[in-house]
């Protein structure tokens, strides 16, 4: 099996680079230049080529790992006498998608990613999911290639950085302010079924559905790069429409 990365990705090494160096980072510590370009490219981007091509999904996998676990260590050591259930809530509040989503608009990541004409025709530099998932593997990328102290460095300094600007009461995830008010309100507790719903020629998954579900019945349905951004969609979703239905 040939793995590849396109020319025109090659082409773009450069600047690629340059972005990196903007960020505050040392191209010189670039081991692997292939998986540094892979890091720029979605899988949506891979799927218009009809030989086998890299795309950022796998770096995705292990960034979302390690963003949980550094902002966990940071959490733990720069606020000594915090709770965990606090610490919790400040967790799911610096990773979940709109704030990562504003890293990427902030830094200029949207205009260095790598995605398929459909998605640029449908403003695929605008969703929050897309982005989100380019974070994600960068971050994978460095912590993979550079190594975890850089990887920390990053987390500081473009995300752990944005805690000031979260309440004090911080943000919890959809999934759990939604079954906080089932629970409260219909006292159920919500269920989800998720399906593959996009794949590319290759039979690559390039979206899940997650239905979520009240009583059998199915309340919203939200769409994800994996199962679980795909439910915390559905979430999203039935939240606002039961905030709405309660207020």
């Amino acid at each position: 099996m040939v793995i590849d990365i396109p020319k025109e990705v090659y082409d773009h090494q450069k600047k690629l680079e340059k972005f990196f160096s903007d960020l505050g980072f040392s191209v010189k510590k670039i081991k692997d230049t292939d998986l540094f370009l892979t890091a720029f490219i979605h899988k949506s981007y891979a799927a218009d080529f009809k030989t086998i091509t890299s795309h950022n999904e796998r770096l995705e996998f292990v960034g979302d790992g390690i963003l949980w676990a550094i902002v966990t260590k940071l959490l733990f050591s720069k606020f000594p006498q915090m709770e965990e259930s606090e610490m919790t809530l400040y967790k799911i509040a610096l990773v979940r998608e709109e704030t990562l989503a504003k890293v990427w608009k902030s830094i200029g990541l949207d205009s260095m990613i790598f995605i398929s004409k459909g998605e640029e025709n449908a403003q695929g530099r605008e969703k929050d999911t897309i982005l989100w998932d380019a974070v994600e593997a960068l971050l994978g990328y460095i912590y993979v290639d550079i190594g975890e102290s850089i990887a920390q460095e990053f987390v500081e300094k473009y995300i752990f950085s944005l805690l000031p600007l979260i309440d004090k009461t911080p943000i919890k995830s959809y999934k759990t302010m939604v079954q906080e008010l089932t629970q409260k309100e219909l006292k159920i507790i919500p269920e989800y079924q998720e399906q593959e719903f996009e794949k590319d020629k290759k039979g690559n998954v390039l979206q899940y559905i997650s239905y979520l579900l009240v009583n059998g019945e199915k309340k919203s349905e939200g769409k994800g790069t994996n199962k679980k951004k795909a439910q915390e969609s559905a979430a999203k979703n039935f939240y606002e429409s039961l905030t709405k239905t309660i207020s």
